[in-house]
């Protein structure tokens, strides 16, 4: 008999009503859903609905609630909009969002310490906004610039942290 050392994710299914967030649409995810996941965090969930599958973020909404953001594919999907009910299946995200450092910038980081253990310590949503700060420039040159720059940022903060300042 072979035993199961962890079980695969399980799918949670609800349907909810569309709101509006000013021009964001979003549904209340019930607590009995909400408790399977890590409730008073975000996590990270594969979402489905109407077929159309999707990763996206299970959010605290205040006080005990959770929300879930529905992009216009997932309301097209669904033929649904703000003010209609909708079927959703949620089941965890086990999946790694890390997005892989481009070679200049591992490089740099690499030449100074300091900022690559700040790079690292980084949530990885702050290392995803560097990289996508870093990624967006057009130009070959305006690339090199940002790399520096968020190397020379990093690195002052991981003195800051040393020195004990904000």
């Amino acid at each position: 008999m072979k035993l199961r050392t962890h079980s695969p994710p399980r799918r949670h299914e609800f349907v909810a009503v569309i709101y509006k967030i000013g021009i964001l649409r979003c549904v209340s995810v019930p607590e009995n859903v909400a408790a399977h996941f890590a409730p008073g965090r975000a996590v990270p969930v594969v979402i489905t609905v109407a077929g159309r599958t999707a990763r996206t973020t299970l959010l605290p909404a205040g006080g005990e609630g959770f929300r879930l953001y529905l992009d216009g594919a997932m309301r097209k999907a669904a033929g649904a909009d703000s003010g209609d009910p909708v079927g959703i299946a949620l089941r965890p995200d086990r999946a790694s969002r890390e997005m892989p450092a481009p070679r200049d910038l591992a490089r740099a980081l690499a030449r100074v310490p300091a900022a690559q253990r700040e790079y690292h310590a980084a949530t990885a949503a702050m290392r995803r906004e560097i990289l996508r700060y870093i990624e967006k420039a057009k130009a070959r040159a305006t690339c090199e610039r940002r790399v520096v720059h968020c190397v020379r940022l990093l690195a002052e903060r991981a003195r800051r942290k040393n020195r004990g300042g904000p």
